[in-house]
């Protein structure tokens, strides 16, 4: 039996959604669109919550830990607290967001994260927050502008 993961399930949109459009204001602090501007960069919290909640599972994928609904949705609600430290602004000032993130991950993946790939990553949302939250990534673009971004990000 396949396991679900969170972003199967449930996420907390209002708060990534609060979050991308405050990331997509300007002068917000360091940025990567203060490198170069890419016209359809994903906002950096949508990509941290889909890597974060495409490696959990969701509470009702372990039955034997999480019996009851009520059980399923207090750990589900818990998880989404996780989500919603990484929405804060400025938090490249709490890297034990990161941390904290990291090791909730690996909990759910028997202590090694797997491999991340963006065959096209054009403004490098994705592997940029990939390699913070600890993943191996790998990043690559057919445009060679997406390419040398990338390299000036990671």
């Amino acid at each position: 039996m396949t396991r679900k993961k969170l972003i199967e399930v449930a996420l907390p949109l209002p708060e990534i959604n609060d979050a991308s459009a405050y990331d997509k204001m300007p002068g917000i602090g360091p940025h990567p669109k203060g490198i170069h501007h890419w016209w359809a960069r994903l906002p950096l919290p949508v990509a941290r919550a889909v890597l974060f909640a495409s490696v959990v599972d969701d509470p009702s994928s372990h039955p034997e830990r999480f019996p009851t609904e009520e059980d399923q949705a207090r750990e589900r609600e818990r998880l989404f607290g996780i989500i919603r430290k990484m929405m804060q602004k400025q938090l490249h000032k709490h890297p034990e967001v990161y941390a904290e993130a990291r090791a909730e991950m690996l909990k759910h993946c028997d202590g090694k994260l797997p491999p991340v790939l963006d065959p096209f990553a054009g403004g490098g949302s994705i592997p940029l927050e990939a390699a913070r939250l600890g993943f191996e990534t790998y990043a690559g673009d057919i445009n060679p502008v997406a390419v040398l971004l990338n390299k000036c990000n990671l």
